[in-house]
This record gives C-alpha cells, sequence and structure tokens, in this order.
C-alpha cells in the first residue's frame, strides 16, 4: 500500500497524485511560518496599541513574546543543525584524508624496501 518513503510523500488513491516534501521545502515551511507569527504579532501590536488609546493589552504582549521565542527557536535550531552536520562532515573529512596519507606512506615504504 504504501511506497518506501510513504513518511514524505502522499499518494492520493484515485489521482496517482503525488507532494513530495525534501528538506528545502521542510525548512522553506518552517521560516514561512516563523515570518508570518512574527507579522502577526506585530500587526496585532500596532492595531492594539492605536485602537485602545495607545496601550497595548498583556494578552497581545504575551502572543508576540511567544511568537519571537517561536521564531528564535526555528532559526536558531535550524542554524545550530547546520552548523553541527557541517562539523560532523569535517571531523569525517579529516579522517579519511589521514587515514588515506598513513595508507600512501606506508605503500610507499613497502614500495622501498
Amino acid at each position: 500500500m504504501f511506497e518506501k518513503d510513504y513518511f514524505y510523500k502522499i499518494k492520493f488513491v484515485k489521482k496517482k497524485f503525488y507532494i513530495s516534501m525534501n528538506n528545502d521545502t521542510k525548512t522553506n515551511v518552517q521560516y514561512a511560518t516563523a515570518i508570518g507569527t512574527l507579522i502577526s504579532g506585530i500587526v496585532m501590536c500596532f492595531l492594539s496599541f492605536f485602537l485602545n488609546k495607545y496601550m497595548i493589552e498583556s494578552s497581545v504582549l504575551m502572543y508576540f513574546g511567544e511568537g519571537l521565542v517561536f521564531c528564535a527557536a526555528v532559526f536558531g535550531l535550524n542554524l545550530m543543525i547546520k552548523n553541527k552536520v557541517m562539523e560532523a562532515e569535517t571531523r569525517i573529512t579529516n579522517k579519511i584524508e589521514k587515514e588515506m596519507q598513513k595508507a600512501n606512506s606506508s605503500n610507499s615504504d613497502k614500495q622501498n624496501c
């Protein structure tokens, strides 16, 4: 019934229509929701300020604060994950290069004998 990567595809039974979600799409959706939340919080603060006789309600401030926390989590978490992946790739590449240098030096020593 489901394909191998059924977590990333939605299959409509009769239409055979697939929506694939790759890593870039997921990141774009995260950024869009974070920016949308931030913009809605700013708009709500402005509307509350000007419509309530220059006072902002506490619930609007709470919503805006939660939106800022959400934005910080989305942007910060994504950057942290990318940074950790890059560090891991660099460590693996360095280890492979060291092992190849050892193998090349041992091969050259064997050839000299």
